[in-house]
């Protein structure tokens, strides 16, 4: 399972806000599975839907009128909630863009609300996740895959020191 990953779970009329909601996080250096990303001709959609909630570490489910009338995105509730069970951890995060009535069984969680401001309610979402997470404009990941390179950290870090001479 990848950290700081998300599966992002939403009705295909929520398909505009979704995908800025997956590109912004994308920006903050999250990995991101969001449908018309990953399915690709020929791909089986049970498959890769299945393979991509268990991947990432949280499934945001975007709460509307029309999501809350899709059976695909309560099964991927369902599915998510049954994963909080088994691994003793938060991992459904509802997203909310709409007035709308809440499943049932998420009524008790607090969501990040977009409903009246785009930025605020993702500054909520973030803070979900480690807030060391962004640093300096580099992710965490990145800096990870970076510092794999031990090399090139070292040839970064005397560049930067010769620079400030």
């Amino acid at each position: 399972m990848q950290p700081n990953s998300v599966f992002i779970s939403h009705s295909s009329r929520d398909r505009g806000f979704a995908e800025r909601l997956a590109s912004d996080l994308k920006a903050k250096g999250m990995y991101v599975w969001y449908d018309d990303w990953e399915l690709k001709v020929g791909d089986s959609f049970v498959e890769k839907i299945s393979d991509g909630i268990k991947s990432k570490d949280h499934i945001i489910v975007v709460l509307s009128k029309e999501s809350v009338k899709s059976p695909w995105v309560m099964k991927e509730i369902n599915v998510g909630l049954i994963r909080e069970l088994k691994e003793k951890r938060v991992v459904v995060l509802p997203v909310i863009i709409e007035d709308c009535d809440l499943p049932p069984l998420l009524a008790d969680k607090i969501y990040a609300d977009f409903r009246k401001d785009y930025r605020s309610g993702l500054s909520k979402l973030l803070g979900r996740f480690n807030s060391n997470m962004f640093v300096s404009g580099i992710s965490v990941v990145q800096r990870k895959s970076l510092a794999n390179n031990v090399h090139l950290e070292n040839v970064i870090t005397t560049n930067i020191l010769r620079t400030k001479r």
